[in-house]
């Protein structure tokens, strides 16, 4: 009996990349929603909390050096994209292991995480995988799925992603309360080594017909080559051009308010007093408010005009983070207070309510928004290098989710402590001025005008 190939079916491919863009979620939302909340609650503060997390989420904004590589470092008797998703998976197995085996549990009387710096660096390096196999895992889907399928497929593997941080973050939250932390925390490397048996067992890239580009892998001077072009396209195109000039300065801004999803989020959730369940019940229903927000904002840009739909949604997720600075400026919760010695804080019942509303108000605009936002930078690429001008700019928008986790951390940092000293209003209100800077810039960056044939499909080899 021939061995199941997902590859080989419509339903198949799409069930494949769907679960493999889980796997792509499950360890942004273990890093960034359940380790960083473990961490809070042992005493790390805002500006720490930061920079941890703009460190782990680094390899995402140069996922684009992975790209020459997995297109000519291979071995021919295995599958060309599959091998480097595997090696990414095993890699990703292997260091997340290991940092589970050292997480840090000590914390000295100043506040410091012992053994904290190792366990960043083993997260780091645990994304430099996750990157590379994003990338893999891009590029086997544009040489497999067809032109008919590409739309439904991209929508399901986004959906995937959310699900795999809601699982990695707000389901390990959920069965901290059960298991405890540790042994919560192997959830994610089970759902990795099932993704790692499906990749071995049931996706078989060679089966396929052969791709037209599918030669020998030309090793790595060829690599270096490709790093050298990419770079001289893109500075020309961002430096040369109108409307890649504009579109660098847009991708390098926060589109509309972020402090309700990052840092701030979660230096603010727990010290209102919330118990794990309940984060992870906020965190389960945005992110399924997300997701279906994500599909409708897309539909909606399709219908209304991409630019039109974009500014409307960036500028609603300002509205629930301004009313939540000023819900805070009114109660009088300027600064968090401290902690008791089990890592919780007094509750505050009317801000807690308050900050339910904020947070799936949000969710709705800011998923409505990302449905939109990846669509408009290809709007904007030029058609003959499009894959090239649009993995930059993704890349600069995973830059800014970085410098955001930074400077909102070092915002709440008390000024005692070697941080900015803002108030929690303040950092809200702050994030929202930013974020409106984004809508000063969309205006002068119009959509180009082409012809549907001189689209070049995104993800494919820029010539």
């Amino acid at each position: 009996m021939p061995r199941l190939n997902l590859l080989a079916t419509p339903n198949g491919r799409l069930a494949a990349f769907t679960l493999l863009y889980v796997g792509e979620g499950l360890p942004q939302g273990f890093a960034t929603a359940a380790v960083a909340l473990e961490l809070k609650r042992m005493g790390m503060g805002a500006e720490a909390l930061g920079v941890f997390s703009a460190s782990i989420m680094a390899p995402w904004a140069w996922k684009w050096l992975f790209g020459p590589i997995v297109d000519n470092v291979y071995l021919r008797r295995f599958g060309r994209r599959s091998q480097w998703i595997v090696a990414a998976q095993i890699g990703m197995l292997v260091t997340l292991g290991v940092a589970l085996a050292l997480f840090p549990t000590e914390v000295t009387p100043d506040g410091a995480v012992v053994g904290l710096g190792l366990f960043t660096t083993l997260l780091l390096t645990h994304n430099v995988f996750a990157a590379c196999q994003d990338v893999a895992i891009d590029a086997m889907a544009v040489t497999v799925l067809t032109d008919a399928e590409r739309g439904r497929a991209n929508g399901l593997m986004f959906g995937g992603a959310q699900l795999g941080m809601a699982a990695g973050g707000s389901g390990v939250i959920a069965l901290k309360g059960v298991f405890g932390f540790s042994t919560a925390s192997l959830l994610v490397p089970a759902c990795l080594l099932v993704l790692l048996t499906m990749m071995l067992r049931f996706v078989a890239e060679k089966a396929l017909a052969p791709a037209a580009d599918e030669v020998e892998g030309r090793g790595w001077r060829a690599v270096g080559g490709e790093v050298v072009d990419y770079v001289k396209t893109v500075g020309r195109v961002f430096f040369t051009t109108r409307t890649g000039f504009m579109g660098l300065l847009l991708s390098l801004l926060p589109a509309g308010g972020m402090a309700l999803s990052l840092t701030v989020s979660n230096v603010i959730t727990p010290t209102l007093g919330m118990t794990d369940d309940e984060i992870a019940a906020l965190g389960f229903a945005s992110s399924l408010v997300f997701a279906i927000a994500c599909v409708t904002g897309g539909a909606l840009s399709d219908r209304f005009g991409r630019r039109r739909t974009l500014a409307i949604f960036a500028s609603g997720t300002v509205l629930p983070t301004l009313w939540l600075a000023w819900r805070f400026h009114a109660a009088g919760f300027l600064v968090a207070p401290p902690a008791g010695p089990d890592g919780m804080w007094p509750r505050a019942e009317g801000l807690i309510t308050d900050w339910w509303v904020g947070g799936m108000v949000f969710a709705v605009f800011v998923g409505l928004m990302y449905g939109v936002r990846s669509a408009f930078y290809m709007d904007i690429a030029e058609p003959r290098i499009a894959a090239t001008q649009f993995t930059a700019s993704m890349a600069l928008l995973n830059f800014v989710t970085m410098y955001s986790y930074w400077w909102q951390g070092s915002a709440l940092q008390p000024a005692a402590e070697g941080g900015w000293g803002f108030t929690l209003p303040q950092a809200l209100a702050t994030d929202v001025g930013i974020g409106l800077l984004f809508l000063l810039v969309l205006p002068f960056v119009p959509p180009r005008k082409v012809e549907p044939a001189q689209v070049v499909p995104v993800g494919a080899v820029a010539g």
